[in-house]
């Protein structure tokens, strides 16, 4: 092969290599068919559980509660020793979780928490079992009773712990995993929900997991790309799901029209989302043990009439479900519908009523995010209807704040990188597969063993090449996510930042200042602009600072001044930096220091733009003469200083990481600290550095130039 020399000696190792490798592979082959039978015997079961357990447990699950009851009362009275018994206690709470009798379900924990308590220096299978049950009764009644998910997870990582040390308990481990992504998705954390849906997955399809599971896991992550408003995604799920439907018994229907509606109405695609609703309601009305589901299915249908404009439709469900939950105590379905009734009565213009529901159901912190940012929502409408500007300014700001955490740029990289392991994971599987279905014959064996030296050579030239292809495929896709994590970074400011603009040119039109919307239109096109490329000169951003300053002078007050000061070396058209680097810093100057500081009789609040040269790079410093850092502020990162951290990393991991740097050469960097002039005169100062020669955009390789 043409670069190579390859002498006998090299030749005999690899032909000795390539037969170990051979021997190695049958031994794989056969070491991987034992282990796959033996999964197939008893993955499926657990022999430490009561011989009539799973019958109880199915019937719960199919709503035959008679019969569950009384075999719950049968294996009681016949248990042999506390430990079955205890066994018959946790279906006797499964069977409190199923009718949502919520107290009993937590004194039927609690007896066997003290049960395991007194004796826990004695560790038996059976007690071990017992205490991963105990855990997990508890993540379920944090989780689902009390809306605590991130306790829940707390509880159900304890049980997954116990699981360890139990034989043939996958089946088990596999209900865990699935509370975990449901807790995760209650808190919000959709990255990690899905995450735990596909181990979920991977570890049911090893052992032949039910259907049913199957379809709550599709469920679970076309759920949490809704809840993202990943739709294109959230459909492919929906119709991995739909394909099951022949199978699905009504709990799994609830789930599934449930989720889907919700789907729906996220995209607010109502009429779609009511069809939904009215197909789960009419399937309910048909079974009586069912009653919660359709209580909150009904619940789910009166918001979705609301949004449709039929609050006639919707009040009859809202005098049916609430005193439905108030008798269970079911605190996040009362909380959903109180906030139906605040949007109810803002439609009938009646703003005392909003106002009592507003004050007697505040936001508790434990509230799952979902509900939280539809409460928001109806806040800010009747903020607006009451002219209460501060108050709406407040809640956009929390409303924003809390969708941008939803939605982040790291929840997308995380999101995006469980993706990338699993496909990874998936491909390295399916290849694994093919190899150990080629070795299996023995044809291969023989001939690898009389391979020439020609075959060597040809398998070495392949193996390079792949291995070069590999490499290649790896940098591509490297530069893939850091593009797509730049991007992301960069286009959360357009939100972040046309928020605050439109707060401040409301803020000023309410103190009766003369609107100003040529200039505010003017400057929002082209803050747009902006964040549509990686890059700008100094003299594009320093125009467009003035422009922004010229909206703000109107909150800040007449004694607002900004002032340029550029060093007679520096050519503001030659000077380039990432797009509004430098107006993140101005709207920090102007927002958290000026703003906050009282006006002083013959004193300016001014920001100062000081450029000078440093070496090799070009310095900007930006100067206030607000209120300064305090302590707590120095240890909270605002949005756009996080967005400004984040591309500088980008950045400078690229320039490192490229041939031609040297380490005396200076990098990308920024910082902020509390500032005194000569004059005794206080504030803030940032600065940004920005080294000559250095590369802003993120490279490309050919393949993504050609497209």
């Amino acid at each position: 092969m043409k670069g190579y020399q390859i002498n006998k000696t090299i030749l005999l190792l690899l032909l000795i290599l390539a037969i170990g490798l051979g021997i190695f592979a049958l031994c794989i082959i056969n070491n991987r068919y034992s282990t796959l039978a033996t999964l197939h015997i008893t993955g499926s079961k657990t022999l430490l559980y009561p011989e009539d357990f799973q019958r109880c447990t199915d019937a719960l699950r199919d709503g035959d509660l008679t019969l569950a009851h009384q075999m719950i009362a049968n294996g009681k009275a016949q248990a042999k020793d506390s430990d079955r018994y205890y066994l018959y206690e946790v279906l006797q709470a499964k069977y409190y979780f199923t009718t949502m009798q919520a107290d009993s379900f937590y004194h039927c924990h609690q007896r066997l928490r003290n049960y395991l308590k007194q004796l826990e220096h004695l560790s038996t299978t059976n007690r071990k079992l017992l205490q991963a049950e105990c855990y997990m009764q508890r993540g379920v009644y944090e989780a689902k009773m009390v809306g605590r998910a991130d306790s829940a997870i707390t509880y159900y990582k304890e049980a997954q712990a116990c699981l360890k040390e139990l034989p043939n308990s996958d089946a088990y481990r596999l209900i865990v995993l699935t509370n975990l992504a449901d807790a995760y998705k209650l808190m919000g954390r959709y990255d990690e929900s899905v995450k735990y849906c596909r181990h979920a997955l991977e570890l049911g399809d090893s052992i032949g997991m039910s259907d049913d599971m199957r379809i709550t896991l599709r469920i679970g992550i076309a759920s949490s790309y809704a809840a993202m408003k990943s739709f294109e995604q959230s459909k492919e799920w929906w119709e991995k799901v739909t394909q099951l439907r022949p199978k699905m018994d009504r709990q799994a229907l609830f789930h599934y029209l449930n989720n889907r509606g919700n789907d729906y109405y996220l995209q607010e695609k109502y009429n779609e989302s009511l069809l939904c609703f009215l197909e789960l309601d009419s399937i309910l009305a048909a079974d009586s043990t069912m009653h919660w589901e359709r209580m909150y299915e009904r619940a789910n249908l009166s918001d979705v009439y609301i949004k449709l404009g039929q609050p006639e439709r919707a009040i009859p469900l809202l005098d049916e479900t609430q005193p439905f939950f108030t008798q269970q105590n079911q605190q996040l379905p009362l909380f959903y519908l109180t906030t139906q009734r605040i949007e109810l009565a803002l439609i009938k213009g009646n703003l005392t009523e909003a106002h009592q529901l507003i004050e007697k159901s505040p936001i508790p912190d434990w509230m799952i995010p979902e509900q939280i940012q539809l409460r928001r929502k109806v806040l800010m409408k009747y903020y607006r209807q009451t002219a209460q500007w501060q108050n709406y300014s407040d809640i956009l700001h929390d409303y924003a704040v809390m969708r941008d955490s939803l939605f982040s740029d790291a929840m997308k990289m995380r999101f995006s990188e469980t993706l990338t392991h699993y496909q990874h994971d998936s491909d390295m599987l399916s290849k694994q597969k093919q190899i150990e279905e080629t070795q299996l014959s023995l044809r291969w064996a023989i001939t690898l063993f009389a391979v020439s030296v020609i075959v060597i050579l040809l398998l070495i030239n392949i193996i390079v090449q792949k291995h070069r292809a590999r490499k290649l495929q790896e940098a591509k896709m490297r530069i893939s996510i850091a593009a797509l994590r730049m991007e992301t970074v960069r286009n959360r400011i357009t939100p972040h930042f046309i928020s605050n603009a439109l707060t401040a040119e409301i803020m000023a039109q309410m103190e009766g200042k003369p609107v100003n919307l040529d200039s505010l239109v003017q400057l929002l096109h082209r803050g747009i602009e902006l964040t549509d490329v990686e890059q700008s000169t100094l003299s594009e951003e320093l125009e467009f600072i003035q422009f922004y300053c010229n909206i703000e002078s109107r909150s800040v007050g007449d004694d607002f001044q900004l002032d340029i000061e550029l060093a007679d070396d520096i050519d503001v058209n030659q000077v380039i930096l990432p797009s509004m680097m430098v107006q993140i810093l101005v709207e920090n100057a102007i927002k958290h220091g000026l703003k906050a500081k009282k006006p002083e009789s013959g004193k300016h609040r001014r920001v100062l733009v000081k450029v000078t040269r440093k070496e090799q790079a070009t310095l900007v410093e930006v100067i206030d003469n607000g209120i300064g850092l305090s302590e707590n502020n120095k240890k909270k990162e605002r949005t756009g200083l996080r967005v400004m951290r984040q591309t500088i990393h980008l950045l400078n991991e690229q320039h490192m990481q490229a041939g031609n740097y040297h380490r005396q050469e200076p990098i990308m960097d920024y910082g902020i600290d509390n500032y005194s002039s000569d004059n005794q005169e206080t504030g803030c100062r940032a600065w940004l550095l920005l080294p000559d020669h250095f590369k802003y955009t993120l490279n490309k390789t050919k393949e993504d130039n050609h497209e």
